[in-house]
């Protein structure tokens, strides 16, 4: 049996794609669902802003789950990897 998700948001990320997935984190983080947020390592500087809106807030949805993909890169941010 497959995973199936109603709500299911995805972003690539890339040049100019930093607001797309800051609308999907920020309206997911409400309604519940999950974002899925793709070439993490394009957009270094996105995922350390992400976790801080994340970690900061009391409206997070007990639905909401986050999914990054990334390829190896030594620009990744660490703490983003200890909070997961």
């Amino acid at each position: 049996m497959g995973l199936w998700c109603a709500d299911c948001r995805v972003v690539s990320l890339g040049r100019g794609q930093q607001s797309h997935a800051r609308r999907a984190v920020t309206q997911t983080m409400v309604s519940g669902g999950w974002v899925v947020l793709q070439n993490g390592h394009l957009c270094t500087e996105y995922l350390t802003e992400a976790l801080t809106q994340i970690t900061s807030t009391d409206k997070l949805h007990s639905q909401f789950r986050l999914w990054i993909t990334a390829a190896p890169s030594d620009q990744f941010p660490v703490n983003v990897l200890q909070v997961c």
